[in-house]
């Protein structure tokens, strides 16, 4: 009998074997950001002191989110919690959180979301706008309640070098990136404080985000703020 058909299919095995493999190495995600920054600490980028705001070493270690810290590891890669107080007594808490790698399938954890899955009720959710060292930053603004307490909250997120301005533009920024194979590093920044004058609360805030901006260096605030607003980002204040 001949050996060709065995020969013949040896061939066709080997040749769909290197495809495959180089598909897999052509399909393979690569990370879109220097590997470096993401072992920089949280805590070299943002300053313990902020204008007339300092950390609150003591009551730091008190303050935690609402979100569940056992959750928030297996999500992000770091995590800073801090409080600073001004002389005036009134505090700020600071959340950061970092993904090294924000694909398709890792979501950023947003207030509107975890807090709700901590029991508390959401409202207020709105855009609005903050000018930050000379970049005009999109930020979210929403109302945290559980029970007495009533929690004002300014985030924004940073995904790869651009600060996003909400959670659809977010996801479709990740499925095209997925798309081209490269993978995105993500930040979310929260800034927030337990006061029933709402308003007044996301006045302090800006400012004391203002004041954070400041405080950093042109590094620090390149990963922060990001290098430049999306494009897709309408005009309208918030």
């Amino acid at each position: 009998m001949s050996s060709f058909p065995t020969r013949r299919k040896a061939v066709a095995v080997a040749l769909g074997l290197g495809l495959t493999a180089g598909l897999s190495s052509w399909l393979k995600p690569k990370l879109k950001f220097d590997e470096k920054r993401r072992h920089l600490p949280l805590e070299d980028l943002f300053p313990r002191s902020v204008g007339t705001w300092k950390t609150d070493r003591i009551g730091e270690a008190f303050v935690l989110s609402a979100d569940q810290q056992g959750k928030l590891y297996q999500i992000y890669d770091q995590v800073l919690e801090r409080t600073y107080v001004d002389g005036k007594g009134h505090r700020m808490m600071l959340s950061v959180a970092y993904g090294g790698e924000q694909s398709a399938g890792l979501q950023m954890h947003r207030p509107e979301i975890c807090y709700v899955g901590s029991g508390y009720s959401v409202d207020g959710v709105r855009g609005g706008r903050i000018d930050l060292a000379g970049r005009r930053i999109p930020v979210t603004r929403l109302v945290a309640r559980l029970g007495s307490r009533i929690e004002p909250i300014t985030y924004w997120t940073v995904l790869g070098d651009e600060v996003v301005p909400d959670a659809r533009e977010f996801h479709l920024r990740q499925v095209l990136f997925g798309l081209k194979g490269e993978i995105l590093d993500g930040m979310l920044v929260r800034i927030s404080s337990v006061d029933a004058d709402v308003d007044g609360a996301w006045r302090v805030q800006a400012e004391f985000a203002r004041e954070l901006a400041q405080a950093m260096d042109e590094r620090a605030r390149m990963r922060v703020l990001g290098l430049q607003p999306p494009a897709s980002i309408n005009t309208a204040a918030g």
